[in-house]
This record gives structure tokens, sequence and C-alpha cells, in this order.
């Protein structure tokens, strides 16, 4: 009977929420959510694939002239073979840079990223040109040649590296623009 008159009693009294926490303070209002990048362009979707043809042939490049660099101290014959294949390589290389580079057209881009564009098209063309040279003369001085790459590629890796940090949306300016 006493069960019975606590089943009725717990039934019949008004349900209550002991789970929720319920407060007077109001909620904090979440940080506005920077605004995602604009959509590139057809012409600038051609740029970036142009350009990662085209890093493909600054790859084989680097990879010519480590292969020189490795065997400055060894025998004659591992020197002329890593010689060769260096000037195989600036052929190889070229031959990925001058297809990709076509595409890279600096007018996909506006204003600042205009000009970072055309420095990267700049010291691609000029890196494009030692390896022509690369390709015919590696054989007869092939520490010449590499330290003139060498010095090419670093000047495109610089250019290539602000023009990917200027690409990259900066999120304390998206933050400020909105407000």
């Amino acid at each position: 009977m006493l069960l019975g008159l606590v089943m009725v009693i717990t039934v019949v009294t008004y349900p209550q929420d002991t789970v929720t926490h319920k407060d007077s303070v109001t909620p904090p209002i979440p940080a506005p959510v920077p605004a995602p990048p604009p959509t590139p362009t057809i012409e600038q979707i051609h740029y970036l694939e142009g350009l990662k043809t085209v890093t493909r042939g600054v790859a084989q490049a680097r990879d010519g002239v480590n292969r020189v660099v490795r065997t400055e101290k060894a025998d004659s014959l591992t020197r002329r073979r890593a010689a060769r294949r260096m000037g195989g390589l600036c052929g190889t290389a070229r031959s990925f840079i001058l297809s990709g580079r076509p595409r890279m057209q600096a007018t996909a881009y506006a204003d600042s990223m205009r000009i970072l564009a055309k420095q990267v098209t700049m010291r691609l063309d000029s890196l494009s040109s030692a390896l022509k040279v690369c390709e015919k003369t590696a054989g007869q001085d092939p520490n010449g040649v590499a330290t003139t790459l060498t010095s090419r590629l670093k000047g495109y890796d610089d250019a290539l590296l602000v023009f990917r940090t200027a690409l990259k949306p900066d999120s304390t300016k998206a933050i400020s623009q909105q407000q």
C-alpha cells in the first residue's frame, strides 16, 4: 500500500528537469568566423596548374645539382656519371618548365599579387635559360654549372616563397575587414 501511494505521488507531481542547468546569465556571443577566401578565377587556377608542372621541373634540376654536389669527393668516373646525369636532368627539367610556363600568366592576379606572380615567372625564365646551358655544358664543367643553377634555384625559391605566402589568407586581416 505504501508503495502504491509513493508511485501515485511521483506520477501526479509536476515533472522537474534536473539535468539542464538554468542560469540567469546570458551565454557568451561566439567570435565571428573569418570569411573563406574568395574562390580563384579560371586564370588563377591555370596559373597554379602551370606552377605545379613547373615545380616538377625544378625538382628535377635540384636533383641533378645534388648529384654533382654529393660526388665532389668521389672518383672521376662517378663524377663524370653525375655530370652526365645532371645534363639529362636539366633537359627533363627544362621540358617540364617549358610545358608549364605558358599557363602561368601574371595577369591572372591583380595589384600586388600580379607583381609577385610576375617575379616568379621572371625567375623561372632565368632558370630555364640556365637549364639550356646546363644541358649542353654539364659534362665539361659540372661544378660551375651546379653553382650557377644553385643561385638561380635560390632566386626562384625566394620568389615562390613570397608568392605562396601572399596567397595564404591572413586571418587577422580577414577579421579586421569584417568589423
